[in-house]
């Protein structure tokens, strides 16, 4: 019997097409922990809530999400911009997030129950394949390439660092008028050989949560 487990159909989608994105990933900041201490439809909740959000805030600035994973946001921009365009929409569109966050501690967190929620940002720039790909017969956006994983493994390395928003300097070098964010420094991320150029573009986590404070916005 043949086995056809790996044959593609050339007609099934559209050839990918190499374009130059910027990409963002997003986390939330203990994630697991606030399932393993909260009821499970609080968290879901809250996390849907913010992330409405921060799907208005993107699509305001010309991005796409282009996967939602648990705690995780993996976001494009420039699908219809060039590069510049693209990188600054993006790191408008995290000041944003970030801001949104800060009304939310100020106006619930903090006054009521003690600790700020928080979230990690990382950003680059580079070519890319984009196409469409999907399982069963529902193609969904696909986004592929090195320049992924290097801002995937971006925003892992906020924790290590303690800097909420870490930028390559690819992308920071294509930024207006934010020439003076920041300290640079060469990191080494996990699975990618070559070291790599990063500014630390956003602020300390600082201390431990309190994570009962989620309750707020639980409805």
């Amino acid at each position: 019997m043949e086995n056809n487990y790996f044959m593609l159909n050339p007609n099934s989608a559209a050839p990918d097409q190499e374009q130059e994105l910027a990409i963002m990933f997003l986390d939330i900041r203990n994630f697991t922990g606030l399932m393993e201490s909260q009821p499970g439809q609080t968290v879901i909740q809250i996390v849907r809530r913010l992330f409405t959000a921060f799907g208005q805030i993107v699509k305001k600035f010309e991005g796409r999400v282009v996967e939602i994973a648990g705690d995780s946001l993996y976001i494009v921009f420039g699908l219809q911009t060039e590069l510049k365009v693209a990188v600054n929409n993006a790191y408008q569109a995290a000041q944003v997030m970030f801001h949104t966050v800060n009304l939310f501690n100020e106006a619930y967190a903090e006054p009521y129950y003690g600790g700020p929620l928080e979230i990690g940002m990382g950003l680059h720039a580079g070519k890319v394949f984009v196409g469409e790909f999907g399982l069963d017969n529902a193609p969904q956006l696909s986004v592929m390439g090195l320049p992924v994983n290097i801002a995937s493994r971006l925003q892992a390395k906020t924790r290590e660092l303690d800097n909420d928003l870490i930028i390559s300097e690819d992308a920071y070098q294509l930024l207006v008028n934010e020439q003076t964010i920041v300290q640079q420094q060469t990191v080494q991320l996990q699975g990618i050989r070559q070291e790599q150029q990063v500014r630390l573009a956003g602020k300390s986590y600082g201390t431990q949560q309190n994570l009962d404070y989620l309750l707020a916005i639980s409805g």
